[in-house]
């Protein structure tokens, strides 16, 4: 009990899900009461990853590191090259929101005919996407039905001329992305072991259609 005030502060969820377990023991017995407390702590688990950002990156000045557009200053922005990390599982009970969150960026919801969304002031969003990074280091896991959508995405990006890349994915999602189809989608050189090295590539790709100048955001 001493130690509740310092699970207060640490954190409000954890000190929850204490609260919840210790009122169940006491009114209904041992063996339900901790059955009650699996249940509500997975329940908090499944409603912290609804509501995860995908956020937007940029190359921070001077350095080789891409940090999200709306918590850093003075990033790089190269027109037509988005850089996107999505930090949650990738299971049935995400799959919505991934799909939404990149249709929002991407411009690639049903009859959207509007340039992508960024995070970005409005005139990053003046040349259409058509290069895109995926940083998939914090996706932990992907079950099928996650597998299965990024392998819709990879299809989708392809129709719309977008070029995916996907970055840093571990290997135990790369196996299940792989058994779901993604490489009758994408080539092995559309995967990188990191976020720089896609960029690098993506850049490569964009001067092929000619040089393009980097906006900073402050």
């Amino acid at each position: 009990m001493r130690e509740l005030p310092q699970l207060w502060r640490i954190s409000r969820v954890d000190f929850a899900v204490w609260t919840v377990t210790w009122v169940a023991v006491v009114t209904l017995s041992v063996d339900l009461g901790l059955a009650v407390g699996v249940v509500f702590s997975m329940m908090t688990v499944v409603c912290r990853t609804q509501r995860v950002q995908c956020l937007a990156l940029g190359l921070a000045e001077g350095t080789e590191l891409y940090r999200p557009l709306r918590k850093s200053h003075k990033l790089l922005q190269v027109p037509g090259l988005c850089i996107l990390s999505y930090p949650a599982p990738l299971y049935f009970g995400t799959r919505g929101q991934f799909r939404r969150i990149l249709e929002w960026h991407l411009g690639l919801g049903e009859g959207s005919k509007e340039a992508p969304k960024t995070d970005g002031p409005p005139d990053a969003a003046a040349e259409p996407v058509r290069v895109v990074v995926l940083d998939c280091s914090g996706v932990t896991f992907a079950d099928a039905a996650g597998a299965r959508e990024v392998v819709q995405l990879a299809s989708r990006c392809r129709d719309a001329g977008i070029h995916l890349l996907l970055a840093q994915c571990n290997a135990s999602v790369l196996g299940t992305l792989t058994q779901a189809g993604l490489l009758d989608r994408v080539t092995p050189e559309q995967l990188f072991v990191s976020v720089q090295d896609a960029a690098a590539h993506a850049l490569e790709r964009l001067e092929l259609s000619g040089p393009k100048t980097c906006t900073v955001w402050v």
